[in-house]
């Protein structure tokens, strides 16, 4: 449901970006400040931030796409991540794929293909705002949170603290750096975000609260589930977003959304019930 908020603060000239930002700064602020150990601990482990890194790359394309495309097709793209984890996990922490695993890699894409089949905008002049670079903005963002995922179970020393807070430092200087070198080059129009961000002030705080409380039970449920259980309850977010968007601003799915998307979600759901053999390590903890 963060897209309710995200697109009322883009409405009243706050970019999602700039609210991004502010809202996990905020975030990371008030976790330093309660968990001193954390930041401490956080600052001794380079891996940390690279995870972190990815988990701020993962919510700029989320939210930018967000910004440009429809809610319910961002979040179908968004989750082929299942088959980004699969291959990073191949390639990062050499667990086998076997032939069931490369099945559902290819009907993940086959549902991408499916859901891209539907007529967008792709002339160079209007790229930058067009559906085409919001596709491709959404496939990143679940890129990215494949990767990050990875990267999680490599951190099994860490706590959920400094986890968290990694994950909040990041999300909040990726798009924040992303949005000053974009407005530096003439790219996105970025208006005035203090200014903006002061007439939605009652807004922000709000949102912040509503992340934090997301990041801290996706830590604390993900630590204490199966990962295939965790894998198929976050499949509810598509969901949510359907049924919310059409409820709120009456979006219709099309056919190739309706298709492609069940492609995907079957694809998610065979990945959570039939994880591969021969994985190595402990279960992934989102």
């Amino acid at each position: 449901m963060s897209w309710v908020p995200y697109k009322w603060l883009e409405a009243q000239g706050l970019s999602i970006l700039w609210a991004t930002a502010i809202c996990y700064v905020a975030a990371s602020i008030a976790l330093s400040l309660s968990r001193p150990q954390a930041l401490s601990a956080l600052i001794a482990h380079k891996s940390l931030w690279i995870m972190g890194l990815f988990y701020g790359l993962t919510n700029t394309c989320f939210n930018w796409a967000l910004t440009l495309g429809d809610v319910v097709r961002v979040v179908l793209l968004f989750y082929l991540m299942p088959l980004w984890s699969a291959l990073f996990a191949r390639l990062l922490l050499a667990e086998r794929l076997t032939v069931e695993g490369w099945a559902r890699i290819g009907l993940a894409l086959a549902g991408a293909v499916v859901v891209l089949g539907a007529a967008s905008e792709t002339s160079a002049s209007a790229l930058w705002s067009s559906s085409f670079f919001a596709d491709t903005l959404s496939v990143a963002g679940g890129l990215f949170f494949g990767l990050a995922n990875v990267l999680l179970r490599s951190q099994q020393g860490s706590n959920s603290a400094e986890r968290t807070l990694a994950m909040f430092i990041g999300s909040g200087s990726v798009p924040f750096l992303m949005m000053l070198a974009a407005s530096a080059a003439g790219l996105y129009a970025a208006g005035n975000p203090l200014q903006a961000a002061f007439e939605a002030l009652w807004v922000l705080p709000l949102l912040a609260l509503g992340l934090a409380c997301a990041n801290y039970s996706l830590q604390f449920g993900g630590s204490r589930l199966p990962a295939q259980t965790t894998s198929l309850i976050m499949l509810s977010e598509i969901v949510f977003a359907a049924v919310s968007a059409w409820i709120i601003v009456g979006k219709q799915m099309t056919a190739s959304e309706w298709v492609g998307g069940a492609m995907i979600i079957c694809a998610a759901i065979w990945a959570s019930l039939r994880p591969s053999s021969g994985a190595r390590g402990s279960p992934p903890r989102t």
